[in-house]
């Protein structure tokens, strides 16, 4: 497994969205309940940068057309879109969030 670093691991806040760039994939790192999460950081409907939608919960609302996205497991939870967000493996090593982008 390749891993790539990030951000540090307090980069991004409780509730917080950070998008992040690794190479020419956009990640979006999500704390939620003090869990680091990375998913596709683009809408699966149209393209809109989900670091712009709102986030309730673990609810992630889309800024464009309100798609609603499980932040745990990138499931839908409500169109228009059908289709899932990509979930990144990631993990804390000494303080550092790294990613696994395939």
């Amino acid at each position: 497994m390749a891993l790539t670093k990030i951000c540090s691991g307090d980069a991004v806040a409780a509730g917080e969205l950070r998008q992040f760039n690794v190479g020419d994939v956009e990640i979006l790192v999500v704390n939620f309940d003090g869990r680091l999460l990375c998913l596709a950081a683009r809408c699966t409907h149209a393209g809109a940068p989900l670091v712009e939608g709102e986030l309730s919960g673990d609810i992630l609302t889309c800024p464009w057309h309100g798609s609603r996205f499980r932040v745990t497991d990138g499931s839908v939870v409500r169109g228009p879109t059908e289709k899932a967000l990509k979930m990144y493996d990631c993990q804390l090593q000494a303080g550092d969030l790294f990613v696994e982008v395939r």
